[in-house]
């Protein structure tokens, strides 16, 4: 074998490689473009994927039920609301709670069971960072069923 057929087919093979490297190289880039530039749309018929204000809604609960059970915790509930709690004793028996869904934000609203009957409570609470659980329950109103037409 000569000098000259080495290098000859020494640099088609180079040229082989170097294509191959081009190609790769192109489909590669494209397919790195296409994933960047990909939109993904999902839709999503079941139940709820993610607990919305998870934290307030379990302060709404905590808050609620050391309210009707008459000893109000104070990391949770407001001291003017334990203060008012002292004078006009709040009590409720709570059979089960249906239900705690938060409204919008500082808010939430219980159903529950009690002695039978339906009752809603919207639970609007104070969220500051000296708070040892952010929330506070500052307000506890009743919500009155709407009367049929």
């Amino acid at each position: 074998m000569s000098f000259d057929d080495f290098s000859s087919s020494f640099v088609k093979e180079n040229r082989k490689l170097k294509m191959a490297l081009a190609i790769s190289l192109i489909i590669f880039s494209i397919g790195t473009i296409s994933l960047l530039a990909e939109k993904r749309y999902y839709l999503y018929q079941g139940g709820e994927i993610f607990d919305e204000r998870p934290l307030a809604e379990e302060v709404c609960r905590q808050a609620f039920m050391t309210l009707a059970q008459g000893s109000p915790n104070p990391f949770v509930v407001s001291s003017e609301i334990i203060e008012l709690v002292n004078k006009e004793p709040f009590s409720l028996t709570v059979d089960k709670i249906l239900q705690i869904k938060s409204l919008e934000i500082g808010a939430c609203k219980i159903i529950l069971k009690s002695e039978g009957q339906l009752l809603a409570f919207k639970v609007i609470l104070e969220g500051r960072d000296t708070n040892p659980f952010f929330y506070k329950l500052t307000e506890l109103n009743e919500i009155p069923p709407k009367e049929e037409l």
